[in-house]
């Protein structure tokens, strides 16, 4: 028996963002964590799990996004990777609805034995 595959896109969402500065870190603390010092001084937001379950540790340099009622950091590498600056050019995509390429997507999901 073959598995098959079918292509999928995944509808992307808009998030709002702020990057972590030493004048915004004691009051976005207050939201993910506490600000603490490590060994050579330098200050970050060490954080509450309950709160964003993704990182450990937010520094200076770090995005912080909100969604809802959802939180999550990110480093700037990975930041960048996941997402782009919203522009007016976005605008359309998100107030109407995504066109429909075909009518009925059908998903055929197949168990594999070994």
């Amino acid at each position: 028996m073959t598995v098959q595959y079918q292509d999928f896109v995944r509808k992307p969402f808009k998030v709002r963002a702020t990057l972590v500065t030493p004048e915004n870190m004691e009051e976005l603390s207050k939201h993910i964590g506490e600000v603490r010092t490590n060994d050579e001084g330098e200050k970050y937001i060490f954080v509450d799990k309950r709160l964003v379950p993704n990182v450990n540790r937010v520094f200076v340099g770090f995005w912080v996004t909100q969604f809802g009622d959802n939180v999550r950091c990110f480093s700037d590498k990975s930041f960048r990777k996941q997402f782009t600056e919203y522009t007016e050019d976005w605008a359309a995509y998100f107030e109407e609805p995504i066109p429909q390429v075909t009518p009925e997507v059908e998903v055929v999901v197949k168990e594999v034995s070994a």
